[in-house]
């Protein structure tokens, strides 16, 4: 199996490989003074790691930490975008994951709620053929938080039912928000670019905004382009994706 490290180096990348490990892929682990994410017997680029984890005690804390979709999505970016696990899976989680697991117990889990049933109601109202299934997330990806304030009202946006996801939150909420998708948070999820990379469990919709804005390429390491992403997304989940442009909500 290989492991992925929060806190140790192997070479390169945080990649280690063990014959000892424990779980399945997708589980992660914990050591005396690591935590370890069981990536599989498979990963990409295999030939490039090969660092030995030395043997040691190790327990499962969080069996699905990562489901099979995201396990298959965080190794598709490294392999697409021909880069390694560390630049990669810090778009997927927290690697302060302690302290993420200590706030599991905080977090709620989230409904479908009147504020999708506005959004489908804007939608109509402009002829935009897209239908929001009552049970499953709703993933609504904007070019930037400019957008994000000239696309829906300040009401929308501060409604408790409503995951509003941005870059500049303090840790704290991004790991809140982390937490609630993972149990299944329903309704809309808005995110810019570089915060699309969510342990969704039922991603049944994507709306992008403007898909041709400059800001949904990604400069730096890992270079990707958010309209290819979607289209992965789309294969992974199983999940329906709608390009809107030139839209008002208001």
């Amino acid at each position: 199996m290989y492991l992925f490290s929060f806190k140790k180096y192997a070479g390169h990348d945080r990649v280690f490989f063990s014959s000892k490990a424990i779980g399945n892929p997708g589980d992660l682990l914990q050591t005396e003074d690591d935590f370890l994410l069981n990536l599989g017997e498979e990963i990409s680029f295999q030939e490039l790691y090969h660092h030995q984890l030395s043997p040691q005690e190790m327990k499962v804390v969080s069996p699905g930490f990562f489901d099979q979709h995201v396990l298959s999505f965080l190794h598709w970016m490294v392999y697409e975008r021909y880069s390694n696990y560390k630049s990669v899976i810090k778009y997927f989680v927290s690697m302060e994951v302690q302290q993420l697991l200590m706030r599991e117990s905080k977090a709620k889990k989230k409904n479908w709620s009147g504020a999708s049933k506005w959004l489908e109601a804007s939608f109509k109202q402009q002829n935009i053929d897209i239908s929001l299934p009552p049970k499953g997330q709703t993933l609504l990806i904007i070019p930037d938080n400019r957008t994000r304030h000239n696309l829906f009202p300040s009401a929308f946006l501060e409604s408790p039912e409503v995951i509003n996801l941005l870059s500049l939150d303090t840790q704290n909420k991004k790991d809140q928000h982390w937490r609630a998708i993972k149990n299944g948070a329903r309704g809309p999820i808005i995110a810019t670019q570089s915060e699309v990379f969510q342990p969704f469990i039922d991603l049944t919709t994507i709306v992008i905004f403007d898909p041709h804005k400059w800001y949904y390429h990604n400069q730096q390491e890992p270079r990707y382009s958010i309209p290819t992403v979607v289209k992965k997304m789309e294969e992974i989940y199983w999940a329906e994706a709608v390009e809107v442009s030139n839209i008002w909500l208001l």
